[in-house]
């Protein structure tokens, strides 16, 4: 029976939580409407101050049509005071909006330490009373700092500043990728040290030089010169023949 009406209560508060979440997103949605309504209202009153002002120079031409370029000049400076009223009202519907987007921030942190103090109390097991409470009151401070730092933002910063600062982080995350990058090229791997360290240490064995030359076989006579040497034989003995 508990337990019925314990989930009874939390889809209550769901269904309240997303009316209420619901009715936010319609005034968002209003305030931008509004806005862009504005926007376009203030480019005719700004198309508007350029014609009086092109009727103006025309109108000044002549001294005939004089009057009527004052009157064009005066109904400029009554456009330029409306220009100025629908830009007012531009601002505020900026500053609306940006309340806004605070707030839903500022809630969603505070849900955040709500879980955070929950999941503390049911693991304070084991804990002292005074280590609970000196735990309890960092987080007092930190959310004393926390709001502070935000009042401070809000008060100082406008979402321009907020998107400069943005794109200046990517900007100095995109450089340390970079440097991260160019060192991983530019560093040798371990196997390429370890082989080039094995090549230079080492020094390849050379033979050794002979001495003396070798001896090598008599090239063997062909049959060329063996003919020579028989006739040189047979011319011998015909001489000595001759000679007796």
């Amino acid at each position: 029976m508990g337990t019925s009406s314990s989930k009874s209560k939390r889809a209550k508060a769901a269904k309240r939580a997303q009316d209420q979440v619901t009715e936010v997103d319609r005034q968002v949605l209003g305030l931008k409407t509004q806005k862009r309504k504005l926007n376009a209202y203030a480019k005719r009153v700004e198309e508007a101050i350029a014609r009086e002002t092109s009727k103006a120079r025309e109108l000044a031409k002549s001294p005939a049509t004089k009057v009527k370029a004052l009157n064009a000049l005066r109904l400029r400076k009554v456009q330029e005071q409306l220009l100025d009223r629908v830009e007012g009202w531009i601002l505020q519907v900026d500053e609306l909006l940006l309340g806004i987007e605070s707030a839903q921030a500022t809630a969603v942190v505070l849900e955040k330490l709500k879980m955070g103090n929950e999941a503390l109390r049911n693991a304070q097991r084991g804990y002292s009373l005074r280590d609970v409470e000196s735990v309890l009151a960092d987080m007092d401070d930190a959310r004393e700092h926390e709001e502070a730092v935000r009042a401070m933002i809000e008060g100082s910063l406008s979402a321009e500043d907020d998107e400069v600062c943005e794109a200046e982080l990517a900007a100095l995350e995109a450089l340390e990728a970079l440097e991260a990058t160019e060192e991983t090229e530019t560093e040798p791997s371990e196997a390429t040290t370890t082989r080039v360290a094995g090549t230079s240490g080492a020094v390849p064995t050379m033979p050794d030089v002979p001495e003396k030359a070798p001896n090598l076989p008599d090239a063997p006579l062909g049959l060329g010169t063996a003919g020579a040497v028989e006739e040189e034989e047979e011319e011998e003995e015909r001489r000595e023949a001759l000679a007796a």
